[in-house]
């Protein structure tokens, strides 16, 4: 009686030789371009990296540590702290269990990335003979190609089968969950409209003066936070970039471009914008007025035109602040640049009596950070259509910007400070002038605004 194929070792085969180089290539090309790593290019990076090194027989450099660098760009990488690679691997092995289970069902060549490294291998899924014969056996009933893809589907079946009851589980408990959920926020946001309505209503017509040409419009607001712009990378550095800051409306001071061709990197911002973000985003949200946030760099001359804008730091960051087309009487300027980081200070080119001519940062320490003392301003003024509002708040340092953007936010600091520009003769009905600017001290302690007081205003015609 012949033995079942089913019970014969795979040693005692006479088992196809692995797939060549070719077919490896063809076969990577071809899991790369399928609809399961779309969009997935990270992974797509690890796959090509480590299937590349195998080919070129360097199987010794595919580690932890050079996938890290090569791949991930992490030059200070520590496999100790850092589980970057491990976790990307795991994605990596979780993708192709998904292609082989969907679209590379039918392929002939199989890439697998064991567990414990990272070296990919490579086998043959089905074999182009149906029957391959043997040496010690005939396996002409089946062919162990048969038997690998019959086994694989049944896994590939039960896997699927598996998932699909886990999701379904899934499913049923989030959906009560987000029912239950829906329900106690619903009761919970009614009583919390109804005390917040009640608050709403006595806070609108004191910031109304102030606010009113942002609250009252037909368009969302824009509050639109600074993202200075830096040159180098995180290991060799990060420097301050300035490349243009002149402008003849502002009366700032040229600074050169710098020659620094490394990568530029504009994705930071100050603490103290980010805290401004706060501040405005809790008053609008406590008057139900929507408004949405941006980066100052991606706006345009458009944005200004349709939106009403409120800019979170000054002009050297803002870059369309630089060319406003109205006068201001208070402007920024470079007072001094020590080891490549400047230091702004605010001119006043209109010095009323009593008032000084340059209000700079008191820095105490060697470090830029150290600041004493601080100045900002609070710049109320036209936009570039007729209907539009552009506010500026902005300080000498980002700490100043915190200040300010906390001055404007707080409803007994709008009072005072409405009842200071007030033209109105009628107290009880004031009226504010269309545009004008506000200087304010900020005294600091430890890097936090601790006092911020009213020091003069000016009425731009």
């Amino acid at each position: 009686m012949r033995e079942s194929p089913l019970r014969v070792g795979v040693n005692a085969l006479k088992v196809p030789t692995s797939p060549t180089d070719e077919q490896k290539l063809a076969q990577l090309d071809r899991i790369l371009s399928s609809q399961v790593f779309q969009g997935a290019e990270i992974l797509k990076s690890f796959l090509r990296f480590v299937v590349g090194k195998s080919l070129e027989g360097l199987d010794s450099e595919i580690k932890e540590y050079t996938l890290a660098t090569e791949v991930f760009g992490r030059e200070d990488y520590d496999p100790r702290i850092d589980s970057l690679v491990r976790v990307q691997a795991a994605r990596l092995r979780s993708k192709l269990e998904e292609y082989y289970a969907s679209q590379g069902g039918n392929d002939v060549v199989y890439l697998h990335l064991p567990k414990g490294h990272y070296i990919p291998e490579f086998a043959y899924l089905q074999f182009d003979d149906p029957k391959p014969k043997t040496e010690e056996f005939d396996v002409s009933e089946t062919s162990l190609a048969q038997v690998l893809t019959s086994r694989l589907k049944k896994k590939r079946l039960l896997h699927v089968a598996r998932n699909l009851w886990i999701v379904c589980l899934a499913a049923s408990s989030v959906i009560s969950g987000v029912l239950a959920y829906h329900y106690y926020s619903q009761v919970n946001q009614l009583q919390l409209y109804a005390a917040k309505s009640r608050a709403d209503r006595a806070l609108l017509p004191e910031i109304l003066p102030f606010w009113g040409g942002f609250l009252n419009s037909d368009s969302p607001l824009v509050v639109a936070y600074s993202n200075p712009i830096f040159q180098g990378n995180l290991s060799g550095g990060l420097k301050y970039r300035i490349s243009e800051f002149s402008s003849t409306s502002l009366g700032a001071t040229t600074i050169s471009k710098t020659t620094d061709r490394s990568a530029i990197i504009d994705t930071y911002t100050g603490v103290g914008e980010a805290k401004g973000v706060y501040f405005l985003g809790s008053l609008f949200w406590r008057v139900g007025s929507p408004f949405r946030v941006e980066r100052s760099l991606s706006l345009t001359w458009e944005d200004l035109k349709e939106q009403n804008v409120v800019f979170l730091g000054g002009p050297a960051e803002n870059l369309l602040l630089q060319r406003l087309p109205q006068q201001q009487d208070f402007v920024y300027e470079v007072s001094e640049a020590k080891k490549g980081i400047p230091r702004f200070a605010i001119r006043n080119r209109k010095p009323g009596y009593g008032e000084r001519h340059i209000y700079a940062s008191v820095i105490e320490g060697p470090s830029q950070s150290m600041v004493k003392e601080d100045y900002a301003l609070i710049s109320m003024l036209n936009g570039l259509e007729p209907r539009r509002r552009l506010l500026i708040l902005s300080g000498t340092t980002t700490l100043g910007t915190q200040a300010c953007a906390e001055y404007v936010t707080d409803n007994q600091r709008i009072k005072e400070l409405i009842e200071r520009l007030n033209v109105s003769h009628n107290r009880a009905s004031p009226e504010l002038p269309p545009q004008f600017q506000v200087l304010l001290k900020v005294k600091l302690n430890g890097s936090v605004p601790v006092q911020t007081s009213y020091v003069t205003h000016h009425i731009l015609h």
